[in-house]
C-alpha cells in the first residue's frame, strides 16, 4: 500500500470569507447587520461573519446559495456557531442556539442545536453542529419549500451584550460527513486517528484550510462524528492504540449518522486500548454503530465501547478482551470472540447474538441489564461454553424476557458449559427447545460411619435426588447441575447412631464438603 490518505465528502456552501454578502433571517433579527470582514476570532480560513448582540431577542445570521442543495442519505449542514457570552444564550429547551435552513430568508426552518445549559457551555467556544434538515422543525418560519437554498444559524439571547460582535458564524459545509481512509504501511506509516485529526484540523495554506469538524483532537483525545470509512474505495491498514474517542453530541441528526464501517476485504484494522465512548447518550440522537462491511483482517484487542450502538463482524474478526458497556447488539458473524465483558446491553432484546455452532464462548462475562437477555442462538445445534459469568439473569427457564439463553433458532439447541458462574436459564421461542449439559459441581459428605443410610431429597419435598443404601468409604457424593438458589435436605440414617437431618442446605456453585456429625445412640446395646 502507500501512505495514508484522509480526505472527506464534505462539500463547501459557504467558508465566510469576506466574499458575499449575508442576511438575517426575517422574525430573528435582533441583532447587528452581518459583518463579512471580521478576522478576530475565526476558526476556519481568516475571516468569518458576525453581528452585534445588544438587546435580549432572536438573533441570526445566513448565507443565500442562490440554488438549492441536493444532501445525500443521513446527510447533514455543517455549521461552525459560537456566541463569545454563553451566559446570556437561553436555554436548549428554549432554542438557545439554533441552526437554520430555508428555501428563503423569509421562509425558513430552525432546529435547538444547544443553550447556556448545554455543553460546552457555559464556558463556551466554537462548536461544528451538524443539522438534518429532513427532521422535524422546532421552529418554522412563513412556507419553507423543500429547497435548501439559505443556511444559517441563531441565537436566543436573555440579554444583550454592549460590546464587540459576539454571535459569529464561520465555514458551513455540507455531505453525509464521512472521514475517508485509505492506504497505509510499514514503510509509509499506518493509518491512524491522530493522521487523519492532523488533517481535520489545519487551518493553513498547506496541508489548507479545512477545520472540517469531523475527528478533531479535543483534551484526552479525539472528538469524532459522521461517517468513518476505514477503506474508502481501496484498502486501508489502519493500526493504532491507546486512544480515546468521543463521540460527539449530535441532537439533530438521523440515528445512523454516526457510524464507523470497515470496508475492503484486503484492509486490515488493528485496534488495541482503543476507547470509544458516547458522551451524551441520553440526548445524542446517533450513540455511533460499528460495521465490518466486507470481511477484513480486523483485531480488537482490550478494547473499551462505552455507550455505543450496534456491532457487526465478520469471521475474519477477531476481538479480544473488549467491553461492551450499555452498547447495542453485537452479531458475531464467526468472529473469534474471547473473555469478552457484556454490560448491560442497551439492545431491547439481547447482548450478543450467536448463529453457528462453532461460535464457543470462553471466559465471557454477562452483566444483565435487569430486563434482558446475554445470548440469542438463532441456529440448531451444540453449542459450547467455558468459564463463563452470568450475573443478574432469571433463576428459572420461562419467558420474562431476562434468561440467560434466548433460543431463537426454532429447534434444538444444545449447550455443553463448564465452570459456569450464575444463572445460565433460558427462553424458548416458538418450537425452540434448549438442553443444558454440564456445570457439573459436587457436594461431598464426609465422617459418615460405615454403613449409613445417606438420603438428600429436593428441600421440602419427597424428591430424592441422591443416596446410597450403605456408606462403607465414610464419605458420600452427590454430583449435581448447579442452578442457583437450589436448597436441599440431607438424611443420614444409622441403626446404631441417632438420627442425623439437615434441612434447607444451599447448593453452592463449586465444589464443597460438608461434615456429618453422627452421635452414638447410647440406648442401642441398653433399650431399657
Amino acid at each position: 500500500m502507500a501512505a495514508p490518505s484522509y480526505t472527506t465528502d464534505l462539500a463547501t456552501f459557504d467558508l465566510a470569507e469576506n466574499l458575499a454578502a449575508w442576511i438575517e433571517f426575517t422574525n430573528m433579527g435582533g441583532g447587528g447587520n452581518p459583518d463579512e470582514a471580521d478576522n478576530d476570532n475565526e476558526i476556519q480560513g481568516t475571516y468569518m461573519t458576525s453581528q452585534t448582540s445588544t438587546t435580549a431577542s432572536l438573533i441570526s445570521m445566513g448565507k443565500d446559495n442562490g440554488s438549492g442543495i441536493t444532501l445525500p442519505t443521513n446527510g447533514v449542514f455543517l455549521i461552525w456557531h459560537n456566541f463569545t457570552s454563553p451566559g446570556l444564550l437561553a436555554t436548549y429547551a428554549n432554542g438557545g442556539m439554533r441552526a437554520v435552513v430555508g428555501s428563503s430568508s423569509t421562509n425558513w426552518k430552525a432546529w435547538a442545536t444547544g443553550g447556556g445549559d448545554v455543553a460546552p457551555n457555559p464556558y463556551g467556544g466554537w462548536q461544528n453542529i451538524p443539522i438534518d434538515p429532513t427532521l422535524t422543525a422546532d421552529y418554522t418560519n412563513g412556507s419553507p419549500s423543500g429547497t435548501l437554498q439559505v443556511v444559517g444559524a441563531g441565537c436566543n439571547l436573555t440579554a444583550g451584550v454592549a460590546k464587540g460582535q459576539p454571535h459569529q458564524i464561520d465555514a458551513i459545509r455540507w455531505g453525509r460527513a464521512e472521514s475517508r481512509f485509505n492506504g497505509g504501511d510499514l514503510t509509509n506509516g499506518y493509518a491512524t486517528f491522530a493522521g487523519f485529526a492532523t488533517i481535520n484540523d489545519a487551518n493553513a495554506a498547506s496541508p489548507g484550510y479545512n477545520r472540517w469538524g469531523l475527528i478533531q483532537v479535543v483534551s484526552g483525545g479525539y472528538q469524532w462524528k459522521g461517517l468513518m470509512v476505514l477503506g474508502y474505495t481501496s484498502a486501508v491498514d489502519f493500526r493504532d492504540s491507546n486512544v480515546n474517542v468521543f463521540v460527539q453530541d449530535c441532537r439533530k441528526v438521523s440515528s445512523v449518522f454516526n457510524k464507523i464501517e470497515i470496508r475492503q476485504s484486503t484492509s486490515r484494522v488493528d485496534w488495541t486500548g482503543v476507547n470509544i465512548t458516547n458522551v451524551s447518550p441520553s440526548s445524542n440522537a446517533s450513540r455511533g454503530d460499528l460495521v465490518v462491511v466486507d470481511n477484513a483482517d480486523v483485531n480488537f484487542e482490550s478494547c473499551t465501547f462505552t455507550d455505543i450502538g450496534y456491532f457487526t463482524f465478520q469471521s475474519n474478526s477477531t476481538v479480544n478482551s473488549c467491553i461492551f458497556r450499555r452498547c447495542g447488539l453485537v452479531t458475531r458473524g464467526n468472529a473469534a470472540l474471547t473473555s469478552c465483558t457484556f454490560d448491560r446491553t442497551n439492545d431491547t432484546v439481547k447482548a450478543l447474538t450467536i448463529a453457528d455452532p462453532s461460535n464457543s464462548l470462553t471466559s465471557f462475562v454477562f452483566n444483565s441489564s435487569g430486563t434482558k437477555h446475554a445470548i440469542e442462538i438463532t441456529q440448531t445445534g451444540t453449542y459450547t461454553f467455558t468459564n463463563c459469568t452470568f450475573s443478574g439473569y432469571a433463576s428459572s427457564n420461562g419467558s420474562t424476557g431476562n434468561e440467560t439463553i434466548y433460543n431463537n433458532s426454532g429447534g434444538l439447541v444444545t449447550i455443553n458449559h463448564s465452570g459456569t458462574s450464575g444463572n445460565l436459564t433460558y427462553k424458548n421461542e416458538g418450537s425452540s427447545t434448549t438442553t443444558l449439559v454440564g456445570n457439573t459441581r459436587t457436594l461431598t459428605l464426609t465422617n459418615i460411619m460405615s454403613g449409613s443410610e445417606i438420603r438428600i431429597y429436593l428441600h421440602d419435598t419427597t424428591t430424592e435426588v441422591s443416596g446410597n443404601d450403605d456408606v462403607t468409604v465414610g464419605y458420600h457424593e452427590y454430583s449435581y447441575q448447579f442452578v442457583s438458589n437450589t436448597y436441599v435436605d440431607i438424611v443420614v440414617h444409622h441403626e446404631q447412631y441417632i438420627y442425623y437431618r439437615i434441612d434447607n442446605y444451599l447448593l453452592a456453585d463449586s465444589n464443597s464438603s460438608l461434615p456429618i456429625a453422627q452421635q452414638y445412640d447410647r440406648q442401642y446395646l441398653n433399650p431399657t
